[in-house]
């Protein structure tokens, strides 16, 4: 098996079958990101980590139960899951593959 099939072959699995720590995963990364992009736009530190700490907190608890369980809110959740988890699987096979 080559290393690149081993790379999608491990995208693939941890999406499948290791879902939520990879969204744990690229939810830590899309704060990150969040928090270079607020600390760029406001240059304060304890600014950016203010909204860095609110988005992940918003992003693990994306609605209260009353819009989670509307249609609209329900697709905004799966799809934010969604790509939260995608990043996560693709930064850990990208890790993967180098540590091969």
């Amino acid at each position: 098996m080559g290393y690149n099939t081993g790379m999608v072959k491990y995208f693939v699995g941890v999406v499948l079958l290791n879902t939520f720590p990879m969204y744990v995963f690229g939810s830590g990364i899309l704060t990150g990101w969040e928090f270079l992009n607020a600390f760029a736009m406001k240059q304060s530190v304890d600014a950016a980590l203010s909204v860095a700490i609110d988005y992940y907190i918003a992003k693990l608890t994306p609605f209260p139960l009353n819009e989670f369980l509307t249609a609209s809110g329900f697709e905004e959740v799966v799809i934010s899951v969604g790509f939260a988890v995608l990043i996560g699987a693709a930064v850990a096979s990208v890790k993967w593959r180098a540590a091969v």
